[in-house]
């Protein structure tokens, strides 16, 4: 990816927090990303390119952030503790200072609510391969690990705009975990 085309993407990202993509004009990007209109248009054909590319960034520098905080992490809790504080608790944070949280949320559009729909494809992926290990467990209570990656990744998905407060958002992390580990058979020491 060009320098040019990632300073865009951010000032994109900035804009988009700030004012919601509904609001955000490309001139607000162009303006923040130090380019002019042309350039923007040139890189991104409108608005609709920028949100997908803004969504996949996001969605990739913070799965890339588990996975880095990942290393050393040897028992089922404390990965779970790193996919929460990389990716839920990081986008609760970030709503939290949105200008129009509700449009960030929805995608926008059609192609945003695509992307975000790869966006939960990759965190399945993620949570799916940190469960593998316990598939014995888990086929115990007739599941495998891809649907009770389903079932976590739709969860933290739906707490990071309902949660009332960073609190709510701990309190119910840890109620997740506590309910994945017990259905797994053990405790977080237990499922190391």
């Amino acid at each position: 990816m060009t320098a040019t085309k990632q300073k865009i993407i951010d000032a994109a990202i900035r804009t988009f927090v700030r004012y919601g993509a509904r609001k955000t004009a490309m001139a607000d990007i162009a303006s923040e990303a130090g380019v002019s209109r042309q350039t923007l248009y040139d890189t991104f054909g409108g608005k609709s390119e920028l949100i997908v590319a803004s969504i996949r960034r996001i969605t990739d520098n913070n799965l890339q952030a588990v996975r880095d905080n990942l290393v050393g992490r040897t028992s089922l809790s404390t990965q779970l503790d790193a996919y929460f504080e990389g990716t839920v608790i990081k986008s609760f944070e970030l709503l939290q200072t949105s200008g129009d949280a509700e449009d960030l949320v929805s995608g926008h559009n059609q192609a945003g609510r695509k992307e975000i729909e790869r966006s939960h494809d990759k965190h399945h992926a993620l949570v799916a391969e940190l469960l593998r290990p316990h598939s014995r467990a888990l086929a115990v209570s007739n599941l495998t690990p891809d649907q009770l990656a389903h079932l976590v990744v739709t969860v933290v998905m739906g707490l990071k705009y309902s949660a009332k407060s960073r609190d709510d958002l701990d309190a119910l992390l840890v109620t997740l975990k506590a309910a994945v580990l017990a259905l797994l058979g053990g405790s977080a020491s237990e499922l190391a």
